[in-house]
């Protein structure tokens, strides 16, 4: 018995005690740097050269989309538009 209360004593001493460090200072003396590595410039100028042939062809996709695009019809030229002014215009005409 007198081993396991020695063996165990130690372990009270070695708690944690409170600490006056707040949680925040805590965390900003924990944290790491992260160093990225430098990106090589052949590799920069060839993304920003897909980029900009990406963006082209985008731009030419666009307008050849503009102009395969059947024009718009005029509002008068409206189905329902129409059939909505006779259908009134009849209604008119017999509550006369």
């Amino acid at each position: 018995m007198v081993v396991v209360a020695a063996a165990l004593a130690p372990a009270v001493v070695l708690a944690q005690s409170a600490s006056t460090e707040t949680q925040l200072q805590q965390e900003l003396r924990h944290r790491r740097v992260i160093v990225r590595p430098v990106t090589p410039p052949d590799e920069v100028e060839r993304d920003a050269d897909r980029a900009v042939v990406e963006l082209q062809q985008r731009e030419r996709d666009q307008v050849a989309r503009d102009l395969s695009r059947p024009a718009q019809r005029a509002p008068q030229m409206d189905q329902d538009l129409k059939g909505g002014i006779q259908t009134r215009s009849l209604n008119n005409a017999l509550r006369r």
